[in-house]
């Protein structure tokens, strides 16, 4: 990269106070009040040394145990290098092809379910409209008994006055 391209890059985004590490270390008051240094990487199990008396036949047997465990190791960390580099890509092929089946298949599952919710709510509209013709119509029912009830309680008042009248008159003769 140039010089130019490396000013202009942008920075990622990082919370960097989420990350655990950084919160370990830079809450550790004590080590940064004495002004102490992070503790280095302990390198010596990857030493391979004798025993500090030449003539020590188990100092011997546990230097050669050590460095044939180190070697074990090491043969297994490269067969795993050669794992990598041999079945690394189709594993990420495979596993990229199963990511984009199971995209697939919730892609389906969500248009299913959106086309049986606007078949839920295309039932439920037409139930609401049958329903407000059902009501309309009970509405104006309802609408029209009361007319009439009002009509035959006038006509009852009427009657009532035409028989008080009537009884008056009958008495006044």
């Amino acid at each position: 990269m140039t010089t130019k391209a490396i000013e202009s890059a942008t920075r990622p985004d990082v919370d960097i106070d989420a990350l655990p590490y950084v919160d370990r270390e830079l809450d550790d008051e004590k080590r940064i009040q004495k002004k102490e240094t992070l503790d280095v990487l302990d390198t010596k199990r990857y030493e391979l040394q004798g025993p500090k008396d030449e003539n020590d036949l188990e100092g011997w047997k546990i230097a050669v145990n050590n460095t044939k465990s180190q070697l074990e190791s090491q043969a297994g960390s490269m067969f795993n290098l050669e794992l990598l580099q041999k079945y690394g890509a189709n594993a990420w092929r495979v596993h990229n092809y199963q990511l984009e089946a199971d995209l697939a298949a919730i892609k389906k599952r969500t248009e299913e379910l959106r086309q049986k919710i606007l078949e839920i709510n295309r039932e439920r509209k037409s139930e609401q409209t049958e329903a407000a013709a059902s009501l309309s119509s009970l509405e104006n029912k309802w609408s029209d008994l009361i007319t009439q009830n009002l009509q035959v309680s006038i006509a009852c008042s009427a009657l009532e006055n035409e028989v008080q009248e009537l009884r008056r008159h009958k008495q006044s003769f």
